[in-house]
């Protein structure tokens, strides 16, 4: 059972009569009165049984039934005293009846059984606290930061089997996942038909790096939704050849058409769009070559290695493409083997041992997002002294970040553990497979969420499996016996489409005998060898090296492609596999490469869960087709097809019919926002503006530098906006989107004044300290300027004067930037002294960390709004740095120009590269003589609670996001940062002063906030009133490249400076002690069941 079928689990189990099962399913559910019933018959049958215990203690603690709670759990503790969940359950119970000597006795008894047990640190925390006794407290929640900041440990979740193992559905032959009967299959070799003869090749002056190929690619160069094949060495000439699929089944060579030479001999090649203009591209190696062959769009490849400053030096075998630093294209990674005769594959075969000195191997080529690669192999700790054959990416840790598997001598498959920035960690695999491992594939085998790895080597049985431990470790699974004495290639292929994913490998025996071995997934009963039920013992293969894997004829059933290096590929056609029911997937990214490679997919159909990951290579020398077909076995649905997009962005897709191709781009998501203001209007809550922007944490902004965060944002609310709700100021701050806000203090002042002004807060996004300080502006009789160009030399005075944007500028690949431009203002007058003000009235696209990151790779830094004079002698000077920018949505923002222009100045001209929009410019020289009076409002009310997420509305320009917040869904396409956030309900005592007691919130949460206007003075004869909202606080996102972006964890504070603030820590004196004990006390792991998708028909 698993969070995403609930509801049919529940009705596999009632079928099952398995009364048990069906409570806990039911309790999953929420639906607690039914599950209780179940539950309570459970116990009442079977006294005996923890897990019926357990899970009616949590119905009960979640049921405020606190002491019924202390008894069922009681109960566990005397069935199995040796549970540490059930410790800490039973120290949770019994703190909430405030028994708390008992509770520490409790928590006590869970850390003695599991000394990293997070959740009975922080429990014991609180007894203690609750106590009286302030110095274990702190002790002990010191030990929990300690334990989760490290990862040591994870704190007991809200999601279905993330609280202990007796929350879990007893697995029961009736309820297990079930493999579908056999069905007839049969793989047909169809070389003459399908067009892919070949001549033999025997060629003498094999190197090294040859004796390991040819590779084959599965790929759709022209873009006609048909599989289409390249081979690296021996086709249709001798050497490589491109094969067009004519749709009939059969393959026409193309290879000179192409622009390709047929007589030259390449080793590996993978297929991908480096450079994101929609056109599959190629990479190759050869010795002492790699091609990098462009799609020129028109059936023709272009070699632009040399021109993008790709190398070739060296023994190049297989390449790969991979997204490593997720900036939203794709880098090429080279495996390199030597030519140091101690590891000649041909003289001494390749298991070898020792050490023996070689030059750094291995060439990683990071795309800048220009056209142009750089050598990163050495930064990121990628060149090793060892030789190395296959590679491929997968995120075997499930962090979001991609790692590479590689497989090479010295018995050692090599995991490099990517870092996010910086160099690689590199990791023993597993504790074997012998011999040197050749070939690595993927596949979640056993449908837990967790990437598993097929290994072939050099040694009987020439192939492994291994199961992922939850990222920790690799265990051996049992295969069937084969008597190879070396592997080559690896597969994962569901070849019946029964929903479960199968192992194909070709090898050779003792005797040198070629053969394609095919293991099918039973589940729970292991693999079963079913290479003669499927006719592939009669392939007769010589020296097989590469095995690819894609539906070449499109009919549901997946082919095989194998290569041999003394002879033609071998083209196996699926015959009988589409009996059973089938879906492909073709995917297309936006913000990240085109080909989707490292979006990983997951597939639901009934209690089936799939996992997939879309790899930039085969694992050895090719690349598999990444259209992904997926078995669904008699399902004629797939109910969630999710994805989650190598940036971040996680999409559902539901209900999705099977038995055909579904095609889906990534989706237009933004991930962040920063929190949203609403105000009651009268009518309903409108959108004021977004808030917090320049209080992000963790930004990337250059190699090894962070932001440094300005908390502090005031925002105009106008008087024509704002009416009483049942007699108070009502606001709604919220977060819409994907970041963790952290809510310091809530502020609402009545500005009064004259009513021939118009005020202002002084406010702008300054991108490095000073910050701008708080003061009212007031404005009297603003003029336009008398003439408005932008770099083109067109005129937009009109468009400034009518409020519509003026965006006249190139944007550039990366979020938020542009080519720098100008706007050019004339003054009307020349400047002579005194008070000069720009109101400025815009927004910007904001610009991510990971837009930041791919632009600096292009050698592109953010240039904040600068502002020139143009100077007597017609020479532009500067004479502002940093204007500043409108923070966020449409707002106006205060360039303050006062004694800094040279006198006489009548133009002025601001430049940037960032992607801002203005919309109207106002010259403002009112002397600010005028007094405003500021009048807190009191804050009555404040409520932390979930409201979920509201319509968005994209208006233009882009960036500019309006929303309905009253037609909301309960679910959007938003993961949520783990960690500890505040728990729900009065919140009123941490927003009332600026002291780091933080309401942390998350994705589709909000805080409702009330404000007594009773107590404010009359507003005076020709005066009028508006008012300032200020926000203290901090908000992060889950941009790859910010800083702990995935954790609610470490919490800013005021005196951090830079965040992370290595050295430093947030304050635990006894007010703060008291704070994160008691207010910070809702878990969350980021697994919570949802579905990632907006569902507006269930109106709140």
């Amino acid at each position: 059972m698993n969070q995403q079928s609930f509801a049919k689990a529940l009705k596999a189990f009632q079928d099952a009569a398995a009364r048990l099962n069906q409570g806990i399913a039911l309790l999953s559910l929420g639906r607690v009165d039914e599950a209780k019933e179940f539950l309570e018959e459970a116990v009442k049958r079977d006294p005996a049984d923890p897990h019926a215990w357990y899970n009616l203690g949590l119905l009960y603690k979640n049921t405020s039934n606190a002491q019924a709670a202390v008894d069922a759990f009681r109960r566990v503790t005397e069935i199995d005293p040796n549970d540490a969940d059930t410790w800490y359950f039973l120290g949770s119970a019994y703190s909430l009846t405030r028994q708390y000597p008992q509770a520490i006795d409790a928590f006590q008894h869970a850390i003695k059984l599991n000394p990293l047990h997070a959740s009975a640190e922080f429990g014991l925390s609180r007894a203690y606290q609750q106590s009286g006794d302030v110095a274990h407290a702190r002790e002990h929640l010191q030990r929990f930061q300690y334990i989760t900041q490290n990862k040591l440990g994870s704190p007991i979740g809200l999601a279905y089997g993330e609280q202990g193992k007796y929350s879990l559905a007893e697995e029961s032959p009736a309820a297990m996942e079930k493999v579908a009967s056999t069905i007839p299959v049969r793989f047909v070799a169809v070389n003459e038909t399908a067009g892919l003869m070949a001549k033999a090749t025997s060629r003498t002056d094999q190197d090294v790096a040859a004796f390991f190929g040819p590779g084959a690619c599965f790929l759709d160069y022209d873009g006609d939704g048909k599989l289409d094949i390249f081979v690296s060495d021996n086709g249709k000439e001798g050497g490589i050849t491109l094969y067009h699929n004519r749709g009939n089944g059969s393959f026409e060579d193309v290879t000179r058409q192409a622009g390709l030479d047929p007589s030259f001999h390449a080793v590996g090649c993978t297929a991908g769009d480096y450079d994101n203009d929609g056109a599959t591209d190629l990479a190759v190696t050869a010795t002492n070559r790699i091609m990098l062959l462009h799609n020129e769009k028109n059936g023709k490849f272009k070699d632009v290695a040399e021109a993008a400053g790709i190398k070739g030096e060296g023994l190049n075998i297989s390449p790969t493409f991979v997204d490593y630093d997720h900036d939203g294209d794709l880098d090429l990674f080279i495996t390199q083997y030597s030519s140091h005769p101690y590891f000649d594959p041909r003289r001494r075969g390749i298991q070898q041992d020792g050490q023996i000195q070689v030059p750094e191997l291995n060439r990683l080529w990071r795309n800048n997002g220009n056209g142009s690669f750089t050598d990163q192999s050495e930064v990121t700790g990628l060149s090793v002294r060892v030789p190395t054959i296959g590679a491929i990416g997968s995120d075997y840790n499930n962090d979001r970040a991609v790692d590479l598997l590689v497989t090479g001598p010295y018995k050692v498959a090599t995991l490099f553990e990517n870092p996010r920035e910086g160099r690689f960690k590199a990791k023993i695999a597993c504790n074997g497979p012998d011999g040197t491992t050749v070939g690595v594939a993927v596949l979640d085998f056993n449908h837990d969420g967790w990437m598993d790895v097929a290994f072939t080597q050099t040694v009987a049985p020439g192939l492994s499996l291994w199961r992922n431990q939850a990222g920790k470790k690799f265990e051996a699974v049992p295969l069937p016996k084969i008597n190879w004495v070396r592997g080559w290639g690896v597969a994962a292929i569901d070849y019946d489409n029964d929903g479960w994913i199968d192992l194909v490998a070709v090898g050779e025996t003792a005797d040198g005998k070629g053969e394609v071995r095919l293991f099918r997934n039973l589940g729970p009963d292991g693999f079963q060898d079913v290479t003669t039920d499927l006719g592939l013992d009669k392939i007769v293969l010589k020296d097989p090296r590469s095995i690819i894997t894609g539906d070449y004829d499109g009919d549901g059933a997946t082919d095989l492609l194998i290569t041999q290096n003394h002879g033609p590929a071998v083209l196996l056609r699926n015959e009988g596999g589409n009996k059973n029911h089938w879906l492909r997937l073709v995917l297309k990214g936006l913000n990240d490469n085109r080909s989707a490679i490292g979006t990983k997919v997951e597939v639901f159909a009934g209690t089936n869960r799939q996992k997939f990951e879309i790899a930039g290579s085969s694992g050895y020398l090719g690349q598999n087709s990444t259209f992904i077909n997926v078995g669904l076995g008699q399902a004629k649905e797939a109910d969630v097809v999710r994805m989650l997009w190598p940036t971040g962005v996680v999409q559902d897709e539901i209900e999705v019919a099977g038995m055909r191709e579904q095609a889906y781009n990534e989706i237009d998501r933004r991930g962040s926002s920063c929190a949203t203001l609403f105000v009651w209007d009268g009518q309903r809550y409108e959108l004021v503006s977004d808030m917090l922007g320049a209080g992000v944490v963790g930004h990337w902004v250059g190699p090894g530098q962070r932001n440094i965060p300005r908390p502090t944002e005031y925002v105009k609310i106008d008087r024509s906006t704002i009416r009483e709700k049942n007699g108070k100021l009502s606001f709604r701050l919220m977060e819409p989107m994907e970041e963790v806000v952290y809510l310091d203090q809530v502020r609402l002042f009545a500005v009064d004044h004259p009513s021939d002004y118009e005020v202002y807060p002084n406010e702008y996004f300054a991108s490095n300290p000073p910050y701008p300080p708080f003061k009212v502006v007031a404005s009297r009789n603003p003029r336009p300027p008398a003439g408005a160009w932008d770099d083109h030399g067109h005129d937009v005075l009109a468009d400034l004067q009518a409020q519509r944007y003026v965006g006249d500028f190139e944007l550039l690949p990366f979020k938020g930037f542009t080519k720098l431009h100008s706007l050019e203002l004339d003054l009307g007058e020349p400047y002579r002294g005194g008070p000069l003000r720009l109101l400025l009235h815009g927004e910007i696209e904001y610009f991510t960390a990971t837009g930041m990151y791919a632009a600096d790779q292009a050698g592109i830094q953010a240039i904040a709004p600068y502002v020139e004079a143009l100077d007597a002698k017609g020479k532009w000077i500067r004479v502002i740095d940093d204007m500043g920018f409108p923070a966020g949505l449409p707002r106006t923002m205060i360039a303050d120009l006062s004694g800094r222009l040279p006198q006489g100045t009548q133009r002025i001209r601001i430049s940037t590269n960032l992607q801002i929009y203005w919309d109207s410019i106002l010259i403002d020289r009112t002397d600010q003589m005028v007094n405003a009076r500021l009048t807190p409002v009191p804050l009555e009310n404040a409520d932390l609670m979930f409201h979920g997420y509201p319509r968005q509305i994209e208006a233009q320009p882009p960036g500019n996001v309006k929303y309905k917040y009253e037609e909301v869904s309960r679910t959007g396409p938003y993961a949520r940062q783990s960690g500890t956030y505040t728990r729900y309900g009065d919140v009123h005592s941490l927003l009332t002063d600026f002291d780091d007691r933080l309401v942390v919130f998350g994705s589709g949460e909000e805080v409702a906030l009330e404000f007594d206007p009773h107590s404010l003075p009359a507003v005076p004869k020709n005066w009028t009133r508006d008012y300032f909202f200020l926000a203290n606080g901090y908000e992060k996102d889950m941009d790859f490249y910010t800083a702990e972006g995935a954790t609610v964890e470490p919490l800013p504070f005021r005196n951090m400076g830079t965040y992370p603030y290595p050295g430093k820590s947030f304050p635990l004196d006894d007010k703060h002690l008291d704070y994160l004990l008691n207010f910070n006390t809702r878990q969350m792991s980021g697994n919570e069941p949802q579905g990632y998708w907006y569902d507006y028909s269930q109106r709140k």
